[in-house]
């Protein structure tokens, strides 16, 4: 640490540190419209001159560039250090629409009113959507930039002059308008070195230079996967989030969680009149920090408001007719309370979600005990038990204390996903990162091309089903298993071999879809992989990816088989049977998220009484006695556990509509109606009922250090490699490999809305070529996919992405419809060839 002076007053910093940040945080404000914190200086705006005192050769020095040096005395606020930045500021606006800052009249105009001062300008301060909440804007008025000579008084105005270029608005989530663009180029380096995708560029030369993406065509032609990376930079009204553009400027900010993965990345909603309407990271989670996906960005707007329960629902006949709270309430209670006096506690069953909050999840569990039944499950319970179980057979432990922070050190990862990029994208940014910044070695064993492969070191592309085997011989250091091109598994033994020590990783992400067998087959091998490499310290080394947000909460909070209870496909199996009569599903839609949709469909029409906690009127609420219409995640107050164990507080964004509940009030109502008098209704009491209930943190010390805090953590591991899992035996056909892609919305397919995929870019089968030449079919045709049982109507992508024999569809298409083809105990107990039926030859 060395001590400048800033203004008059001594600071510490840090030797070496940029100027410009330790002026920031000192609360000094200056104006710094090209710089982002952390990345190299550009140096392009010249807004952030101040006066460095001796400076050679001139005092007059950009803070952006000038390194923190013992004993600089530093003057921001000079009559010449202002003078230099408003000149500086009249060339920026000189071809940027300034009449937010001009017009007298700008606090007094409507949006429809015909500008009284110049009737030529159309682009005024009201119908710009930043107003107000641009940090031009800002700039100009901490510079004192209206005491400066008006660059429009006296000589012609380039911007009024040159025709702008069109806007692009061509997608749903990304608008950009050129015109607005100061060419600060914080896009530019935001995406290439936040993102590692550059999808934005300059293009251009003179004055005829401007911001392209990708070959200079529209967003959604280029790479732009819409993290909004480049929205969270942009100073002006360039680029801007679509959803709700024109009422974006927040009143109030909430610390809160996104549920879309295992990440957890905290984020911010901007709230205004009582709802988000802006979501911006939140740096307290510190490994995604200050990035997050095009899912927790957009999500929130992922349904609109009118496609939400507002009313509760109760069935009359063939129909679901809207009910008060109390009406649906009643309904549930009657139905299932019939069910258990007729044939005991045995015949119902529930279902939670991980979708939920941990407070959620622990009444759920109470609720069950209070209705008798064992029958407790979630869609991917059996997937989460069997990798906890791999767990524990190699860590003796399945809360093993890795942490995702280790990633972005680790100099070999090896990383077992069908596509980590689409279901956990932020740990494939931090891959990157790693790659770019300190040169780490990553293996990728998947069945299909990920937008990670660019950065690997090798890539092991498998059939579906035999990434165990691939796993377990890069921990054997063995031959190819078949079908691996030979060329690529070597390459993958020289990293894995090269890599052994402390600082090496595997990272395992099953699938939903996979089933118990395969995923606890692969976890098994990953774990032997990760013994491999490093040794009694594999427990730290080994990062376990659930399939869903908050998989490892609930588990905690108790949502898994009593004793003598029953599974997920086992409890579908039994309602077949007709011995579970009635079921409680809270925020889940097993048609949706389970294989064996055929068998839920008629389990589901079978069942006596169905009661439906949901924010939707999904597909498997349309088979419900009584829906009660439950607040969506982000309006309700509560904790997740990511894959990490960091307890996380999602807090409120909006208050409930209509006649919305809070799911643990909700819960807490049913469980209190059937027998437990003591159920806490409020998520303030229900969490100190947890914590006291499993261990976990209380809020107290959840909200004292905020995304800090992990749950249930072992202190210690064992290293013990366990036998080779059997391997995978081959079929004829092809094999499906589906998972969670990145654009298709759970809440919009779960009630199978023609825009859960809002850039339709997740609505195609991949084929390899051969596949595709054999089956007589071309890009672009529509065929069906099918078992010989049940079919899936699909268009057709050729890409050799994937390897012969392999067709990928995503797991949501269709609002699940893929999973028709899968038998409950998922892919991996699939026996039927799979074929492509062509409906018209090629």
């Amino acid at each position: 640490m060395v001590q400048i002076t800033l203004n008059g007053q001594t600071v510490e910093a840090s030797a070496g540190r940029r100027l410009v940040e330790v002026i920031k945080e000192q609360g000094v404000a200056i104006t710094n419209l090209c710089y982002i914190d952390g990345l190299d200086p550009y140096a392009g705006c010249r807004t952030c001159i101040v006066d460095v005192v001796g400076a050679r050769p001139t005092p007059l020095q950009l803070a952006c560039v000038t390194q923190v040096a013992d004993g600089m005395v530093v003057n921001t606020e000079t009559a010449e250090v202002k003078r230099t930045r408003q000149s500086v500021m009249s060339l920026i606006l000189a071809n940027h629409p300034d009449r937010c800052l001009t017009c007298h009249r700008r606090v007094h105009c409507m949006p429809g009113d015909i500008c009284l001062r110049d009737d030529v300008v159309t682009h005024r301060c009201l119908t710009c959507s930043k107003n107000y909440r641009c940090e031009l804007q800002t700039s100009c008025e901490i510079v004192d930039q209206g005491d400066f000579e008006e660059p429009w008084v006296g000589e012609p105005r380039s911007y009024y002059e040159t025709p702008p270029p069109e806007p692009d608005r061509g997608n749903p989530f990304l608008e950009y308008d050129p015109q607005m663009c100061i060419l600060c180029t914080r896009c530019v380096r935001a995406c290439d070195d936040l993102r590692h995708t550059g999808a934005v560029t300059l293009s251009g030369k003179g004055h005829r230079t401007m911001i392209a993406f990708g070959t200079g065509g529209s967003i959604h032609e280029s790479d732009c996967n819409f993290c909004g990376a480049c929205i969270d930079v942009c100073p002006t009204a360039t680029l801007m989030e679509k959803p709700n553009k024109w009422v974006g400027r927040a009143d109030d900010w909430t610390n809160s969680a996104c549920n879309s993965c295992a990440v957890g990345c905290t984020i911010s909603y901007g709230v205004a009149d009582d709802r988000p309407v802006i979501v911006r990271p939140d740096r307290l989670n510190p490994f995604s920090r200050d990035q997050i996906c095009v899912r927790g960005r957009f999500g929130y707007v992922a349904v609109a408001e009118r496609e939400r329960l507002t009313r509760s629902l109760v069935r009359a006949g063939q129909r679901l007719l809207p009910a008060t709270f109390d009406q649906a309430l009643t309904t549930a209670v009657d139905a299932l309370t019939a069910v258990k006096s007729a044939h005991g506690a045995d015949a119902i069953a529930v279902l939670g979600s991980p979708l939920a909050t941990n407070e959620e999840a622990y009444l759920l569990a109470r609720l069950a005990r209070a209705i008798g039944t064992p029958h407790v499950d979630f869609s991917h319970g059996m997937v989460h038990r069997a990798v906890a179980d791999a767990m524990r057979a190699a860590f003796s432990t399945d809360r093993v204390p890795a942490t995702l922070t280790d990633l972005e050190q680790a100099q070999t990862v090896v990383v077992a996903a069908l596509d980590v990029e689409d279901s956990h994208q932020v740990v494939s940014v931090r891959l990157k990162d790693a790659v770019i910044k300190r040169k780490a070695q990553v293996v990728i064993v998947s069945p299909k091309w990920t937008a990670l492969d660019r950065w690997a070191a090798a890539i092991v592309r498998v059939a579906p089903g035999q990434e165990a085997a691939a796993l377990q011989g890069l921990a054997d250091g063995g031959s190819a298993p078949a079908g691996v091109d030979a060329a690529a598994w070597a390459r993958a033994l020289n990293v894995v071999s090269r890599g052994k020590g402390a600082s090496a990783a595997v990272v395992y992400a099953p699938n939903g879809a996979d089933g118990a067998a395969r995923a606890g087959a692969a976890a098994t091998a990953a774990a032997n992989l990760a013994i491999a490499l490093r040794g009694a310290e594999a427990g730290s080394a080994f990062h376990y990816l659930p399939t869903d947000a908050n998989v490892l909460g609930i588990a905690d909070m108790g949502i898994a088989p009593g004793a003598g209870g029953k599974s997920f496909p086992e409890i579908i199996e039994a309602a077949q049977r007709g011995e579970v009569k009635a079921l409680v599903i809270h925020a889940d839609n097993p048609l949706l998220n389970a294989p064996g949709r055929t068998a839920i469909e008629a389990a589901l029409q079978g069942l006596q009484a169905l009661v439906v906690i949901d924010s939707l009127r999904s597909t498997t609420a349309e088979y419900a006695t009584a829906v009660l219409a439950a607040a969506p995640f982000f309006a309700t107050d509560g904790t997740i556990t990511n894959a990490d164990r960091r307890v996380l507080h999602q807090r409120s964004a909006q208050r409930a509509r209509g006649q919305q509940s809070d799911g643990v009030a909700i819960l807490a109502a049913l469980a209190n109606r059937l027998g437990d008098r003591e159920a806490p209704s409020g998520f303030t009491e229900a969490h100190e009922a947890l914590a006291a209930a499993t261990g976990y943190p209380t809020m107290a010390q959840v909200d004292g250090a905020p995304a800090q805090v992990r749950a249930l953590v072992a202190t210690s591991t064992t290293a013990k490699p366990q036998p080779a899992p059997a391997p995978t035996p081959a079929h004829s056909g092809l094999t499906l490999a589906t998972g969670r892609s990145l654009y298709t919305s759970w809440d919009a397919a779960s009630i199978h809305s023609d825009d859960a995929d809002k850039l339709h870019r997740e609505e195609a089968v991949w084929l390899n070529p051969r596949d595709a030449e054999a089956a007589g079919v071309r890009t672009g045709d529509v065929v069906d996919l099918t078992d010989g049982i049940a079919s899936v109507r699909i268009a057709v992508k050729l890409d050799d992405g994937v390897a012969a024999g392999t067709a990928y569809v995503p797991h949501y298409y269709d609002g699940g419809a893929l999973m028709a083809l899968l038998p409950l105990g998922g892919a991996g107990a699939s026996t039927a060839a799979l074929r492509v039926r062509a409906l018209q030859p090629a």
